[in-house]
């Protein structure tokens, strides 16, 4: 059973994280990725992974819930130190670049991307060393389901200056969802997380062991977060429970037992050719 506070939460709360066990994989290159919507609302940010967040070119990639006619794709570094930034190369004609601030400063990347409930986004991050001395490139790609192909979507190159987090992923590494915009917070949404990790794409493994905060859990042998209306939730729950079945919930920051370790799947090796 899920207990009242955290339902209490699911409400009003404008965030919920899982944070992944990284199973001694502190040093990987490779992620990735799949996140699969199944109520959502516009202003909401489902970020997929959120490595070294905090450390020097720390990063995070997502989808993000726009306006009812616009969704994204989202894939952004912090800044190595203030003086030390990073830079993009679009490799693809709709990518759109730009720097952020706010909560740090850095390079962003997104493109519009009309991703769908029910329909699972699929992403790749890799680092590899920059052609520049001292300097680490991390790609990003995401999974064209209409064309059956990756998108290599941009490629932003780090200093390292002498930091151990620019070259690797992991140190934290967390996904989340957020009603950035604050409103409406009663409305339900629903998103299942899973990660693969490894030095290599060969190499990737299906991350199994995760704990939360808010309305969080697992579904379908994935993790899940979720907030809006308790009583709503609920009842979305029995209307997926016959395609995914019965959520099991998890508590505060309270381990559950781990999801199977699902095999990478076949696009995730697809992306090999193009990640070399």
């Amino acid at each position: 059973m899920v207990l009242a506070g955290s339902l209490t939460l699911a409400t009003t709360g404008r965030s919920q994280h899982l944070w992944w066990n990284l199973e001694q994989q502190r040093d990987a290159t490779c992620l990735y990725g799949e996140i699969t919507v199944l109520a959502t609302h516009p202003g909401v940010y489902y970020c997929g992974a959120n490595w070294h967040p905090g450390q020097p070119a720390g990063g995070y990639c997502g989808i993000q819930d726009i306006a009812p006619t616009e969704r994204w794709n989202i894939f952004s570094i912090w800044d190595t130190t203030p003086t030390l930034r990073p830079t993009i190369t679009p490799t693809d004609s709709q990518t759109v670049i730009r720097r952020f601030g706010g909560e740090g400063e850095g390079a962003h990347t997104h493109m519009k991307w009309d991703w769908k409930l029910g329909e699972t986004f699929q992403f790749f991050v890799q680092k590899l060393p920059g052609r520049t001395a001292d300097t680490t490139d991390a790609r990003f790609y995401i999974f064209d389901r209409a064309l059956k192909q990756w998108r290599h979507s941009a490629t932003i190159t780090s200093p390292n200056g002498g930091h151990g987090s620019v070259a690797t992923i992991g140190g934290g590494l967390n996904s989340f969802l957020e009603n950035f915009t604050g409103r409406d917070p009663g409305v339900v949404k629903l998103a299942l997380y899973r990660l693969w990790l490894g030095p290599s794409v060969d190499t990737m493994k299906c991350l199994t062991r995760a704990v939360g905060d808010g309305v969080w859990g697992k579904l379908n042998d994935a993790y899940f977060l979720a907030s809006g209306n308790a009583t709503e939730l609920k009842a979305l729950f029995e209307k997926l429970e016959p395609q995914y079945g019965k959520p099991v919930y998890g508590t505060h920051k309270a381990a559950l037992t781990p999801i199977p370790a699902a095999p990478l799947p076949v696009e995730a090796m697809q992306v090999k050719a193009k990640s070399t």
